[in-house]
């Protein structure tokens, strides 16, 4: 039969079985009122299952859970819940056992239940299946004594509804006797229908704004937080006028099974749920209105809040009229305005009782909306700075109805900003050259001066100071003497006028730091150096300088190179370099300092010897004429050298290889702990190496490790390495070994 004919098949069984217990359902109903319930699927129809595992035995029973099968295949293949003997166990005592339990969620029992069973039981094993009554024991209603190994159908239905189900695999024997469990046996169960009772109804309560006591308009919230004990809260629904106006639907557990929403988890839904609805007043009509909150749980049980009133008035106020700026709309110094307007007429509608409004200016500024109690008067309006702004004024009733479109505008003018100014950074070929980019954004720069002094005196020299027009930059521009005086720090200031008396002091760069020159003046240097290769030994080339990280094998050689100028390019000859070598953490070596020369054209070089991981700084002091300049740490990073070996080389699988090596270390101390190392292999797929194992050296160097390949089948060739990891201790980067083969059948 096919895959798909058996799952049509079982799925029609299962259905057939739950429309026949809801119609017996009805008939249990107290009252003559139906009762509330809700069905869950179990292990079955690509769903899970929610069942709690116990062993009583002390680990003589294992489990084995499949139910979610992929989407493609059949939703009952291989599917299963069993519990079985475990295979290394020889005797199982009376009266233990393994189970699987579905447990009902407080609020709720179980009804009814359908699924497949099947059993292998041998010596005294029972699969039995049963209830669990609220008041506790477990009793059996269906019990199978010889080994069944076809799905066969089992239900039932409880009157009175327990407080669980169970599937049970039994040593039916005395406590003081045991069963043989040498041979294996299994009790299993699959696609379960549990029916559940659910009888309490959730309780709904609501806050936020549109349970208030005022007027409501526009998009108001309604906040719920709702709760039930049984199934769990599937809906929350907010209604106006017997109207649904908000609807959520909450987060549960749920599978589309045969047309049908089953629950997969005993409880599928969260017992508490909080959330905002937003009600839209405006499609409602202007007087009062009736609101109700209710929440529906999965069951279908509905819990209600009681009506309210609520009052609505969605017509915003016109226009203020005769809108003008206390004491005039010129200019001023003062960052204080006030407005005044008289309000309009608002009919039978709710009174003015605010108003707001904006302010919109230069730079894209705009303050947002601004709101104020009171009407007829707005005072203490600033501006963020100078400048001529926009203010736009509209008015709030007493239900808070606005409406932007109906403004009015007034123009608000500020000017109380000294104008700015910084120093540029000297040009290195001319620093004599002071220039101070001005500007005022309003009434504009009328002039400014530049002064000098030496740092630490108290008297300030101006300097002939001119404006000029640069590219539309308007700049202070001023020679210092710097040849003429004393020798020394001198610090620099620029003061900046406008043409409405405000008046700004500038002494710093645009980087923030102080204008400061030194006199006479120092020229100077550029440093560059890098690490590289021995093999670009010799040559132009090899005088040139490599990158700030250079990486090489295991007892390898490097070189650092580089050139110093001055900043104009002119190489600078017979200069004193101070080489600082910085060995890492381990090595035996010290730390060394070694004084290299440059060349007649500048350019220097270091030959670094073997050894392990290092740092480098290149320095140079400079003096009287020239700045100091250096260039470091340089990172030239050993990798690690590691032998590796794995025996046997051909092998079966379940069998285990043997897998040794060394890591060397030269001119290092080994660490304490040893070294950590990784074995990987090569996955094929990827051709990404993927890890084994970590183990770590002895102080020796050594290490050794074994590794059992469990799951190959067929014949299969295994390409592994080892891997010297990084390590704070060890002054080696990470490196690897020779890969080695191994041969594997299964």
């Amino acid at each position: 039969m096919a895959p798909g004919t058996t799952f049509r098949r079982r799925l029609l069984t299962a259905t057939l079985f739950t429309l026949i217990a809801l119609v017996g359902f009805a008939a249990l109903s107290v009252d003559g009122a139906t009762a509330a319930r809700y069905t869950v699927a179990q292990c079955g129809w690509h769903v899970g299952h929610d069942a709690g595992w116990f062993d009583s035995s002390a680990n003589k029973f294992v489990r084995s859970s499949y139910c979610q099968t992929p989407a493609s295949a059949d939703g009952f293949d291989g599917v299963h819940l069993t519990s079985e003997t475990r295979g290394s166990t020889d005797f199982v005592g009376g009266t233990r056992f393994a189970r699987w339990r579905w447990q009902a969620p407080p609020g709720t029992g179980i009804v009814t239940v359908h699924g497949h069973r099947w059993q292998v039981v041998r010596d005294n094993f029972q699969h039995r299946i049963g209830s669990v009554a609220f008041s506790g024991g477990f009793t059996p209603f269906a019990e199978f004594k010889t080994t069944d190994t076809t799905r066969r159908d089992f239900n039932r239905a409880f009157s009175p509804h327990v407080a669980a189900l169970e599937s049970r695999l039994l040593c039916a024997r005395p406590a003081d006797r045991a069963c043989d469990a040498s041979s294996r046996s299994l009790a299993g169960v699959r696609a379960l229908t549990i029916t559940l009772d659910d009888s309490l109804r959730p309780t709904a309560a609501v806050s936020g704004a549109l349970t208030g006591s005022g007027w409501q308009r526009g998009n108001r919230s309604l906040a719920f937080s709702d709760r039930d004990q049984g199934s769990g809260l599937r809906y929350a629904q907010t209604l106006i006028d017997g109207a649904i106006r908000g609807h959520t639907e909450l987060n549960c557990t749920k599978a589309l099974i045969a047309g049908q929403w089953r629950a997969v988890r005993m409880r599928p839904c969260a017992t508490a749920g909080a959330g905002v609805h937003t009600i839209a007043t405006a499609a409602l009509s202007d007087g009062t209105h009736r609101l109700r909150h209710c929440a529906t749980d999965f069951a279908g049980n509905q819990g209600c809040t009681s009506d309210r009133v609520i009052r609505v008035d969605n017509t915003a106020p016109s226009a203020p009229r005769d809108l003008e700026v206390v004491g005039g709309d010129g200019w001023r110094r003062d960052n204080d305005f006030a407005l005044s307007w008289t309000d309009p007429g608002q009919a039978p509608g709710a009174p003015v009782v605010g108003h707001q409004y904006r302010v919109t200016g230069p730079g894209g500024y705009d303050s947002g909306p601004v709101s104020r109690y009171g009407s007829g008067r707005s005072e203490r309006i600033t501006v963020p700075r100078a400048g001529e702004y926009r203010v736009a004024v509209w008015l709030i009733d007493g239900a808070g109805n606005l409406n932007r479109a109906a403004t009015a505008t007034a123009t608000l003018r500020l000017d109380d900003r000294p104008p700015t100014g910084y120093f540029v950074e000297p040009d290195p070929e001319r620093p004599e050259v002071l220039r101070v980019p001005v500007a005022d954004a309003h009434s504009g720069v009328a002039g400014g001066a530049i002064a000098y002094r030496l740092q630490g005196s108290l008297p300030w020299s101006n300097l002939p100071t001119s404006v000029n027009d640069r590219a539309s930059v308007r700049e202070l521009v001023a020679r210092f003497p710097g040849d003429d005086v004393e020798p020394g720090e001198y610090e620099f200031r620029a003061t900046v006028a406008d043409r409405a008396g405000n008046h700004t002091l500038v002494t710093k760069r645009a980087n923030g730091s102080p204008m400061t020159l030194r006199a006479p003046r120092r020229t100077a240097t550029v440093l560059t150096a890098g690490l590289a290769g021995s093999r670009n030994r010799g040559g132009r080339r090899g005088r040139r300088a490599g990158g700030p990280t250079l990486r090489i094998a295991y007892g390898g050689t490097a070189r650092v190179g580089g050139r110093l100028t001055t900043a104009g390019g002119r190489p600078l000859a017979s200069k004193p370099l101070r080489f600082t070598v910085t060995p890492a953490i381990g090595a035996r070596a010290e730390m060394s300092v070694r004084t290299v020369m440059t060349d007649r054209d500048g350019f220097f070089g270091l030959e670094l010897q073997r050894g392990t991981s290092r740092s480098v700084t290149v320095a140079f002091r400079g003096g009287e004429r020239f700045t100091g300049s250096s260039v470091g740490p340089l990172e030239l990073e050993v990798t690690g050298s590691i032998r590796f070996k794995a025996r046997p080389r051909r092998l079966r699988t379940g069998r285990r290889v043997r897998l040794r090596g060394r890591v060397r270390a030269g001119w290092a101390r080994r660490p304490a702990r040893g070294s950590p190392v990784a074995i990987q292999y090569l996955e094929r797929a990827t051709r990404r190496w993927r890890p084994v194992l970590v183990t770590r050296t002895d102080r020796r160097g050594r290490f050794a490790a074994r590794y059992r390949f469990r799951y190959i089948t067929g014949r299969a060739r295994i390409r592994l390495r080892a891997v010297l990891l990084d390590s704070r201790y060890f002054p080696y980067a990470t490196g690897h070994s020779r890969t080695v083969t191994i041969r594997v059948r299964g």
